[in-house]
């Protein structure tokens, strides 16, 4: 129980949205799914001034209608001159397991301060460094502003409890994709990892929508399928609708 539960929290977060310019806020609605434990997330962008935006997720997983566990995941970022800067991150695991993370950015010193349940280090920052959430939004920035052809990969650095991690993506194409809200165009794109892993991402942004997370389906190395699907979705205070 224990295993699933922490995997359904965990491996639920590469949910992904983005912008055109000026970043659209949104509230989106999922349904989550793994072997017989469902559970319901939700994700909402907001802009708190000019510059400065709030992304998070909450997730409540469930098993046979009972609540046993809470997710709640924040970053707050600006976007100076296009380019994403995180200022901080946390994590909040609850439930039958517990778990916390928290990252402070200072760009003046390029330093960031992570910290982990007890552990605590200082790293050493790049430019265009990024969190947990804020890479999500690069990610989605990339492909909203150009077109990107099959087999085109994007990589990104981000701060991954005491060190920087590079996480690399490929574009698969193109595909109308059936979820529980209705049918979606979308960009379909994969996680690249070792060929030992045994582990596999796939992520759906639906196209029409600001390229607005899907589905996103994640396999891990025992065999273990975990989903997230849209349900409900406001872009822009607009009401998402699938194809007729």
């Amino acid at each position: 129980m224990k295993f699933r539960l922490a995997l359904l929290c965990s491996n639920l977060l590469l949910v992904i949205s983005a912008y055109a310019g000026d970043m659209s806020e949104f509230s989106a609605y999922y349904q989550a799914s793994t072997n017989g434990i469902s559970g319901n997330a939700e994700r909402h962008l907001i802009k708190l001034d000019d510059d400065r935006y709030r992304l998070n997720i909450s997730l409540e997983a469930k098993m046979a209608g009972v609540s046993i566990g809470d997710l709640e995941q924040v970053s707050e970022f600006s976007v100076d001159a296009g380019q994403i800067k995180p200022q901080h991150y946390s994590y909040q695991l609850s439930g039958v397991k517990r778990e916390s993370h928290a990252i402070s950015f200072n760009w003046d010193a390029n330093i960031a301060l992570s910290t982990e349940n007890e552990q605590s280090w200082t790293i050493a920052l790049n430019d265009d460094a990024l969190d947990q959430l804020s890479y999500q939004q690069a990610l989605a920035l990339a492909i909203s502003e150009q077109p990107l052809k099959s087999s085109s990969e994007l990589s990104f650095e981000l701060v991954d409890g005491g060190v920087l991690e590079t996480q690399r993506f490929r574009v698969l194409g193109h595909e109308v994709l059936a979820t529980p809200m209705g049918k979606f165009d979308s960009v379909k794109l994969e996680r690249i990892r070792d060929d030992n892993s045994g582990r596999s991402t796939t992520i759906w942004l639906a196209s029409d929508w600001d390229y607005l997370l899907a589905k996103i389906e994640q396999i891990s190395s025992s065999g273990l399928r975990i989903e997230l699907a849209l349900e409900n979705a406001l872009v822009a205070g607009e009401q998402v609708t699938p194809l007729p």
